[in-house]
């Protein structure tokens, strides 16, 4: 079963998080859109233990950031959105087929 997590989040002084429900299986897809199509930002994502799972190198997305990037999940994980150049919300989307 194929299921999805969806969270709305708002940055402040370019910046915000959000924790996850619990995730267990095998990640497929992260989807995250501002709320304005030119906003730039950087995403980070750690898990439950404070370890840093996807950072991207660093890299600042424009617009929509789709990551198609398969890779185990197992319990809470913080989407961070920094460097936001507007504050707004952002939407994260993440599909997880369970086990």
């Amino acid at each position: 079963m194929v299921y999805k997590y969806k969270n709305t989040i708002t940055t402040v002084a370019g910046a915000s998080s959000g924790n996850t429900v619990p995730l267990h299986g095998i990640c497929h897809y992260i989807y995250i859109e501002p709320t304005t199509a030119t906003t730039t930002y950087r995403v980070s994502i750690t898990d439950d233990d404070d370890n840093v799972v996807k950072n991207y190198d660093n890299k600042y997305f424009k617009g929509v950031m789709r990551d198609f990037t398969q890779f185990i999940v197992q319990g809470i994980y913080t989407v961070s959105i920094s460097n936001a150049t507007a504050n707004e919300d952002f939407v994260i989307k993440i599909l997880v087929r369970e086990l």
